[in-house]
């Protein structure tokens, strides 16, 4: 029986990263990575409704999830060009696709602490694992990029898993 039913399962999330690659066909000589990974572009809320068209900007970014299950935690890396004005970036629950007016997991830069330079990282504490680990598994997850011109989210993008093989 578990200790705690609400919390995801270190062995049931471990699995998720392990399995997909078991069955798969790799290219001769090279293994299965998986990475945890947001591509940014222009925001666009789905919650506002269809009208609702995405923010144009020449601002683009990656952000990268790595998770540490021994330590419980996950560190971001981010890098973002094209921008002007960064508030904040966030990273956001999904209340359903494609809505990114969802609560706040957890500020990932904040303006209030210095300067964007056009890079950040961050490392999540244990105690934020099991509930940030379980919405980017279950695809749930977007990182917000808020701008001075742009409050509600200049760019954004859903953390979603990305296989590839390397030699």
């Amino acid at each position: 029986m578990l200790r705690h039913p609400n919390r995801l399962s270190l062995a049931a999330l471990s699995a998720f990263f392990i399995i997909p690659t078991l069955g798969a066909q790799a290219p001769p000589q090279s293994h299965a990575m998986i990475e945890w990974s947001a591509d940014l572009s222009g925001a666009k809320d789905s919650s506002l409704g269809l009208q609702e068209k995405a923010v144009q900007t020449p601002a683009t970014g990656k952000v990268t999830a790595s998770f540490d299950f021994d330590h419980q935690t996950i560190t971001f890396q981010g890098q973002v060009k094209n921008i002007v004005g960064v508030s904040r970036i966030e990273l956001r629950a999904a209340r359903s696709t494609g809505d990114l007016s969802g609560p706040v997991l957890v500020t990932l830069f904040d303006a209030r602490d210095g300067p964007f330079t056009g890079t950040f990282i961050k490392t999540v504490p244990s105690q934020s694992f099991t509930q940030i680990a379980a919405a980017i598994n279950n695809g749930q997850a977007a990182v917000v990029v808020t701008t001075s011109a742009h409050p509600d989210g200049e760019i954004a993008g859903f953390i979603l898993m990305h296989k590839y093989y390397q030699r």
